[in-house]
């Protein structure tokens, strides 16, 4: 008996939205076959799929509401769809949802200004910004517009807009804690030009206990030390810290156990065959902050090396063959129901989702960072890999982790116990790889990578079977996006000014380098 599909919708989204999962599936299910229904039902369908933890169900439904997404009229319902697409790891799906016909003709500014937002999460600031300007253009979004169009010509290397967007959403909205905390860390500040005074204002009208307060004290701190102002600076990093750290829910047991799993497989080593004609990947792993964007930077100059960014993709395809939806992280129950898991897969699966990255170059670059914790993954799932580990001096790397603050993602990073357990569980386990997998991977050290950087890129071209090219090493402008809470920095020649800062804090970091050093790393 055919089916009145407005009535069967509106009885779903009652179902759905009363948290009757089951019945509610069984409606959508009855409209996804019927033309002008298969989009939003299939899109619901994945929704509730990924709700249950079913992530090749999800992933499932999602490549089918987008089937038809060229044909699609309704601007809304794509931006929810590349939205979706993007938080099940089906990155190149969602970018061809984000250019569909209709959405390049949009004219609700909330929607372009949310898939402008979409798209910078996915380090995509090119195709963000012409959907922000064009949401600008139709409505004024006040500050936060500018603000994301300010993060998009930051990403792509055009400081000076960046700065000039930043600065008219600061004359609209002075209370943007995350916008002062960039134009902080634009550039290296001077006493002719800081924004000190502005900052010190604006802390002292921030209410108590706001959520975005820890921005401001991270952005005194930058311009603070920017003017060698030790103590004045501290007391700002201080702050930040401790308003930060009551903010983050880290729990450090929970970390301990989950690298003490990590060392504990006992699954055989040996990798399993897969594509030869598929791009290589080179990933690059460490911890934040030790000069992996700037060793991407310099491969990405080579002509047969595509830079990809930080990519996740090998975690995502990870949950897709375990079918366990999660979080951006691993964490121990995937890590478990991963000891399973056919890494023959789990390699097809993540070559069929990046390969269309590397621009038709032999090899990329992945450049996330906490992929060390999914090292034997990718050594197992992806013989061809190289592996490329970023190892800086523990006082260096763990002060810069400090004194930098993270959107979403390393908690530890808000007190110097903490960050010293972190980084003595991140040693230990990359020992533990290196002997489990004898010559995949291929330290470099981030001293010798800025004191003799020839040296050191004649030693990753040859690990990673590439021929010398002396352009890895010029320094000139380049056309690629960097997305990452390095990008200022890497736009500058290699060099030294870095190496040895810690020191200037020395006498208030006793509790971190104790911690180390009783460690013996």
């Amino acid at each position: 008996m055919p089916i009145d599909p407005l009535q069967a919708w509106q009885e779903a989204e009652h179902l759905m939205s009363a948290g009757q999962s089951e019945p509610a599936a069984v409606r959508y299910q009855q409209l996804i076959d019927l033309d002008g229904w298969q989009s939003p039902a299939a899109l619901r369908l994945s929704t509730l799929a990924a709700r249950s933890g079913r992530m090749r169900d999800a992933v499932a439904f999602a490549l089918r509401a987008s089937a038809p997404s060229q044909q699609e009229d309704d601007a809304a319902l794509l931006e929810a769809l590349t939205r979706q697409l993007f938080d099940l790891g089906e990155i190149e799906a969602g970018l061809a949802c984000a250019q569909a016909p209709a959405l390049s003709s949009a004219y609700d500014p909330d929607v372009l200004r949310g898939l402008g937002q979409a798209l910078l999460s996915q380090s995509f600031p090119d195709l963000a910004e012409t959907f922000l300007q064009r949401a600008q253009r139709i409505r004024d979004g006040g500050a936060p517009a500018r603000y994301l169009l300010g993060l998009a010509a930051f990403y792509q290397g055009d400081e000076a807009e960046a700065e000039r967007a930043w600065e008219a959403a600061l004359q609209r909205n002075p209370m943007m804690p995350p916008v002062h905390r960039l134009l902080a860390k634009l550039r290296r500040q001077t006493p002719a030009r800081n924004h000190i005074d502005r900052l010190r204002a604006t802390v002292a009208r921030m209410p108590q206990g706001h959520p975005e307060a820890p921005w401001l004290h991270y952005a005194l701190f930058k311009e603070l030390d920017d003017m060698d102002d030790i103590e004045g600076a501290w007391q700002a990093l201080v702050q930040g810290m401790q308003a930060r750290r009551r903010q983050v829910a880290y729990d450090a047991v929970a970390e301990a156990r989950l690298f003490d799993r990590l060392q504990a497989r006992s699954v055989p080593a040996t990798g399993v065959a897969v594509s030869t004609t598929a791009p290589t990947p080179i990933f690059i792993v460490g911890m934040p902050r030790s000069g992996t964007t700037l060793l991407e930077q310099i491969l990405a100059r080579h002509p047969h090396v595509q830079d990809a960014g930080e990519l996740r993709d090998m975690l995502c395809q990870l949950r897709w063959v375990c079918d366990r939806v999660g979080g951006p992280h691993l964490d121990e129950a995937l890590c478990v129901e991963a000891e399973q898991a056919d890494m023959g897969l789990l390699g097809r699966r993540y070559l069929e989702k990046t390969a269309w990255r590397a621009n038709g170059r032999a090899f990329f670059t992945d450049k996330m960072p906490a992929n060390f914790l999914l090292v034997d993954h990718i050594a197992r799932a992806l013989p061809q890999a190289r592996i490329l580990h970023m190892v800086r001096d523990p006082m260096e790397v763990c002060f810069s982790n400090l004194k930098e603050l993270f959107v979403d993602a390393y908690p530890h990073t808000y007190d110097q116990r903490e960050m010293a357990a972190h980084f003595i569980r991140y040693r230990g386990l990359m020992r533990h790889w290196h002997s489990r997998h004898p010559g995949r991977i291929l330290d470099i050290s981030y001293e010798d990578l800025v004191r003799a950087p020839e040296a050191a890129a004649r030693r990753v071209l040859d690990f990673c079977g590439l021929a010398w090219d002396p352009d890895v090493l010029a320094m000139g402008p380049r056309t690629s996006s960097v997305a990452t809470a390095s990008a200022a920095q890497v736009r500058e020649p290699i060099h030294v000014r870095y190496v040895g800062q810690w020191r200037r804090y020395a006498h208030h970091l006793q509790p971190m380098q104790t911690a180390l050093d009783e460690a013996g790393v």
